[in-house]
């Protein structure tokens, strides 16, 4: 509670400020958040020249890179970095900036609830109008907007996920995502061609799955490798997608959880989820296979080694590619085929090129002796998109003239709020 107090009170001398000024100058504004877990870490928010008498729309960026054990050392020089600040200098719209890190990301409590507190303040002080607020992000902030937006959808008019993972999200997220918590707002993915995290073909596929559960899915293919070197091309789509879409009232509502916290979305609250309840007909699991024919040497490498090449520190499994081939830990890997290995990354741009099954060579180091080993990639495997292992509970609701129907299956308590009702319901159907 001191915390939220604390965060209103900065930000209601800062609305102040600028309401006196009567001005909206071009500025990067670097402030601090009071976290869940008592850590104060900062956020920057972007604001156009020129004046507004209305709330401009708000675009929240989610940055890569959230495994790291700290937060960026310098978040106003990485907003300035960004390419959105030219768009939204076009567009007239505010930029946010939320820094995460290992202990507060976009997939766990902590970070949901500090960019959703941010986006709370923005609007609370007319810097945000609460009807365009838009979600994106790159790599792990592009798979973080994939996990906000099928777990805690209810602040965004839409999605723009850049080079991220719905595969990512489900593996790092503390709940449970669900598809069809969408409810129909529109998503805008962008993936690449020659991406060496995240094959084209396996983003596409997931896409298109999105697709079946929410009609308003785009999938864009785009040119280029893991960096946002098309954002230039893509400007005039981005800026039609942000200026063509607001947050509109639900009449129909799905909503599916495994947290045992209240969850969202409109007028509709489950409560509470009961998991020792059998599950209702409808209420079924996502059971989707893409197949992985990426090709992996499933190796582990000690990035404290400083020498020519990459050292082995371990494999992925035992049935590992390398492994297979003979590799042992300790081994310096100098060569994979003819592509020298001159950095970390030298291994990826060499399995992006290659596909599962593919013939391989590895040239290496082994107690100063060079040696040469051949095999093939692993085989090709299909897995299951989301890895949705905890109960949950899924309530779904319509509004017909003044009548609301429900229905819900392992859920133990649900709440209406009936001030977000356009009209005075008269009464709830229970369906089965």
């Amino acid at each position: 509670m001191k915390i939220y107090l604390w965060n209103q009170w900065c930000w209601f001398c800062w609305g102040l400020v600028l309401y006196s000024n009567g001005i909206w100058g071009q500025q990067f504004d670097l402030r601090q958040w009071a976290c869940s877990d008592g850590v104060s870490r900062p956020y920057v928010v972007y604001t156009p020249a020129g004046t507004s008498k209305t709330a401009r729309p708000l675009v929240v960026f989610l940055h890569g890179g959230i495994g790291a054990s700290g937060v960026k050392k310098d978040p106003v020089e990485y907003a300035r970095k960004s390419p959105w600040v030219a768009l939204a200098d076009e567009g007239n719209f505010c930029l946010l900036f939320p820094f995460g890190e290992q202990k507060a990301s976009w997939f766990d409590p902590v970070g949901t609830q500090m960019l959703l507190g941010e986006i709370e303040q923005l609007k609370w002080n007319g810097v945000a109008d609460p009807e365009r607020v838009f979600l994106t992000g790159f790599s792990d902030g592009g798979s973080g907007v994939f996990y906000l937006a099928m777990t805690t959808p209810d602040p965004f008019a839409g999605f723009i996920p850049m080079n991220g993972s719905i595969k990512v999200a489900s593996m790092l997220g503390k709940e449970g995502i669900y598809p069809e918590n969408m409810n129909g707002k529109p998503m805008y993915v962008i993936n690449t061609q020659e991406d060496i995290l995240y094959p084209l073909e396996q983003m596409e596929a997931a896409a298109n799955y999105l697709k079946a559960y929410n009609p308003h899915v785009t999938f864009r293919p785009l040119a280029g490798g893991h960096d946002m070197s098309y954002f230039a091309m893509e400007k005039p789509a981005l800026l039609s997608f942000i200026n063509t879409h607001q947050r509109t009232f639900l009449t129909e509502i799905s909503l599916e959880s495994s947290s045992q916290g209240k969850t969202s979305i409109g007028w509709l609250t489950l409560k509470k989820i009961d998991t020792s309840a059998t599950k209702a007909q409808w209420h079924t699991s996502y059971k989707y296979k893409i197949q992985n024919n990426k090709a992996d040497f499933g190796l582990k490498y000690d990035y404290s080694y400083r020498g020519v090449g990459v050292r082995v520190a371990g494999f992925k499994s035992d049935t590992a590619t390398a492994k297979r081939m003979g590799v042992q830990v300790g081994d310096v890997l100098i060569q994979m085929e003819q592509d020298s290995i001159s950095s970390p990354y030298s291994p990826l741009y060499y399995t992006a090129r290659k596909r599962a099954g593919d013939s391989t060579s590895l040239t290496l180091m082994r107690e100063e002796h060079p040696l040469i080993l051949y095999g093939k990639f692993n085989t090709g495997y299909p897995y299951y998109l989301l890895n949705n292992k905890k109960p949950s509970g899924k309530i779904q609701g319509r509004i017909e003239g003044k009548y609301i129907y429900l229905k819900a299956s392992c859920v133990a308590d649900y709440q209406i709020d009936k001030r977000k009702l356009p009209r005075k319901i008269k009464k709830v159907i229970l369906e089965k």
